[in-house]
């Protein structure tokens, strides 16, 4: 009896360590984020420059905490410590670390191109893009990170189904989640391929990213298809 209060004690303490790194290993990248091409400003225009990167900054935090957060829906619902649990929730982190610079560079770049094109003028301390492939170039780095964090997640629902004991509600729940993540998979892909097929103009530059649009209609899906289940279920 002791023996097994001491290892369920040991599983909860290595799990606490494990959610403890993987929140720290977010909050690091969100820190990158902040800091990343910055320095501490020493002038009225430095703090300007700086200033003016706070949109894209607030894109790209917003988009990994996105991906943090329904990491903590998963552990909290669907807590699993066994190998593959853990080696997926590293994974996550792994491509989250990588996904953090063209995360900021390619909302940087939107939002210099948006500035140029209605302001007219070059946005301080904006990404410099020299011609439409570092555009491609820098969809394929967000795509492919996109798609493997969205892998993760979704192995760690699919999983949960196969493990984890749960009541129909949670059931539904966890499949909900990992119909949305292979839905931000295809999506991802999706811009892969248009990235690599579309001429290396800049009038097509802007047709990878506006696919990303597609996620909001494939979470509404999902979330209605949820819905209705659980109306049945009750």
């Amino acid at each position: 009896m002791s023996e097994q209060h001491d290892a369920a004690h040991s599983g909860r303490v290595e799990a606490h360590r494990l959610d403890g790194f993987i929140d720290a290993a977010f909050a690091f990248a969100a820190s990158v984020l902040a800091i990343a091409g910055a320095e501490v400003p020493h002038s009225l225009n430095d703090l300007l420059s700086a200033l003016d990167r706070i949109p894209a900054f607030a894109c790209s935090f917003a988009t990994l905490m996105i991906f943090w957060h329904r990491h903590v829906r998963w552990r909290d619902h669907f807590r699993l410590h066994d190998t593959t649990s853990l080696m997926l929730s590293l994974m996550l982190v792994f491509f989250a670390l990588i996904f953090v610079y063209p995360l900021n560079m390619l909302f940087q770049a939107m939002f210099g191109a948006f500035y140029a094109a209605f302001a007219h003028q070059e946005l301080s301390g904006s990404l410099t893009i020299n011609s439409a492939h570092d555009v491609k170039a820098l969809y394929l780095c967000y795509g492919m990170a996109y798609a493997c964090m969205a892998g993760c997640l979704a192995g760690l629902y699919r999983h949960s189904l196969r493990k984890a004991h749960m009541s129909q509600v949670e059931r539904i729940d966890a499949r909900e989640n990992f119909y949305t993540q292979l839905g931000s998979i295809g999506v991802a892909l999706l811009s892969l391929i248009v990235t690599l097929v579309i001429p290396g103009t800049t009038a097509w530059t802007a047709l990878p990213g506006c696919l990303y649009i597609l996620l909001s209609p494939i979470y509404w899906m999902g979330g209605r298809w949820a819905s209705k289940a659980k109306s049945r279920v009750a």
